[in-house]
Order: structure tokens, then C-alpha cells, then sequence
């Protein structure tokens, strides 16, 4: 029974995050911006102005380019392992449609990924 309490109070208490990489009408967050430093794209809510400024506003912005970073990162893994299974597969059956195929796999994370460390690296 203590345990249900529990579970039960921490869902109460705990907040969505004041942010959302994608639009969530959901939660709220629809009102599109930006990171200062990187420009990454992201959702707030109506009340997120008088919620978060100066310093606050700096340090959410960092957390939001991490995790936009790390989105980023995992999904250029994935496509790299997306295109690399579609190369063995080509070469174990000789398919020359599945290579072309493998070949011509847009990396569009990878490639976003890229321009982010040009970014940082000033660059």
C-alpha cells in the first residue's frame, strides 16, 4: 500500500520538461524556438517567458543542445548501421539493387551532425 502512495505522489510532483525537441500539443509545447549558440530548434509552452530568462534561459539552452546532440548522435548511428546492413546483405547475395540501394542512403543526421562539430570547432 505504501509503495502505491508512493508511485502515486511521484507521478503528481514530477513536471514535464519545460521543453520538447519536437512539437507535442500534447503537453503543450508548440510554440516554436532556438538555441542562442547552435540554433537548435525547439518547443516550449505559453508560459515558458516568464518561466525562464538570463542565466535560466542559458543553462536550459545547454541542456537542450545536449540533448539535441545526443538525438542526433544516436540517429547517425543508426543510419550508419542502416547502410552498412544494406551493403552486407548486397554483398552476400550479389545484389546490385540493395548496394545502389546502400549507396544511396541519404545520411542526413550524420551530415547535421557533421555541421555541428564544424560549429564548435569554430569552423
Amino acid at each position: 500500500m505504501l509503495l502505491v502512495i508512493v508511485s502515486v505522489v511521484a507521478q503528481l510532483l514530477a513536471h514535464s520538461p519545460p521543453y520538447s525537441l519536437f512539437q507535442k500539443a500534447s503537453v503543450g509545447h508548440t510554440i516554436p524556438r532556438e538555441t542562442h549558440v547552435l540554433g537548435v530548434p525547439y518547443y516550449v509552452d505559453r508560459t515558458f517567458k516568464e518561466a525562464y530568462r538570463g542565466t535560466s534561459l542559458q543553462e536550459l539552452e545547454q541542456a537542450i543542445e545536449k540533448d539535441y546532440i545526443d538525438y542526433i548522435q544516436t540517429s547517425c548511428w543508426k543510419e550508419k548501421q542502416q547502410k552498412a546492413d544494406l551493403s552486407n546483405l548486397a554483398r552476400l547475395y550479389r545484389d546490385e539493387r540493395l548496394k545502389e540501394k546502400a549507396e544511396s542512403l541519404k545520411m542526413e543526421h550524420c551530415e547535421k551532425l557533421a555541421q555541428i562539430v564544424a560549429m564548435q570547432q569554430g569552423g
